[in-house]
């Protein structure tokens, strides 16, 4: 679905979101953010970022997560990232810092999620993504994986639709087999007409045949057989 059908006032595309402590999402584009409690936005909203807190990027933050267990939100952009406290509404100090302090992560990640239950942090970018052990403070071995596969239950095999730009699923060829298939179908089609045609000029010449035999009956009287058959039938019931 596009954005806008599901939180009305917000621009076509955003460069980050996350949800608050109060519940709220927050969503960032360029140098504004705009605050929606589920679909409402907030009165007074969008405002210019540095109303946010001073001290963070003044546009095009990348990726935002926020730590419940700390209370602590970080925000990424480049190769650096600042920590934000929900607590005090503000910057803490001695940041922005080296992104490489999250140990196996990219730089600019586009968005990420805290799974809470399990103690992972999961980045993306690109058609990838990384799994971060909240723990131990690094990426777990064997990442980064596919988005698609993972996540989306494809196969990852994409093809670039040279007309949208946005990826598709790439079809296999069409074969000799393929094309004998459609023969068949279209045989059978044909079949399927000719009985169509046959199974209604045969149940009108039955009943034209049972027309004939009711008026023959009507003409020279019931047979002796069927009468003898009928005697025989009542006392039989």
């Amino acid at each position: 679905m596009q954005i806008s059908y599901f939180w009305r006032g917000l621009p076509p595309k955003v460069d980050a979101v996350y949800e608050n402590s109060e519940g709220k999402f927050v969503f960032f584009k360029g140098n504004r953010f705009w605050v929606f409690k589920d679909t409402v936005l907030q009165p007074s909203y969008p405002q210019d970022i540095s109303m946010f807190s001073s001290g963070m990027p003044v546009q095009s933050i990348e990726a935002v997560v926020w730590w419940e267990d700390v209370g602590k939100t970080y925000f990424f952009k480049g190769d650096r990232y600042w920590r934000y406290s929900e607590d005090m509404r503000t910057m803490d100090p001695g940041y922005p810092k080296p992104i490489t302090v999250w140990k196996g992560i990219p730089n600019s990640p586009q968005g990420a999620f805290v799974d809470k239950a399990n103690g992972f942090t999961y980045f993306y970018k690109g058609k990838e993504y990384w799994k971060f052990n909240n723990q131990k403070l690094r990426v777990e071995p064997g990442y980064p994986r596919s988005i698609l596969k993972d996540f989306m239950g494809c196969d990852g095999s994409m093809d670039r639709d040279p007309e949208t730009g946005r990826d598709r699923e790439r079809r296999p060829p069409v074969e000799e087999d393929d094309v004998d298939v459609v023969i068949k179908l279209e045989s059978a089609a044909g079949t399927v007409k000719v009985v169509a045609i046959v199974i209604p000029c045969v149940l009108a010449l039955c009943l034209l045949v049972l027309l004939y035999t009711v008026v023959q009956f009507k003409r020279k009287g019931t047979p002796r057989h069927i009468l003898y058959c009928k005697r025989s039938m009542q006392e039989w019931v």
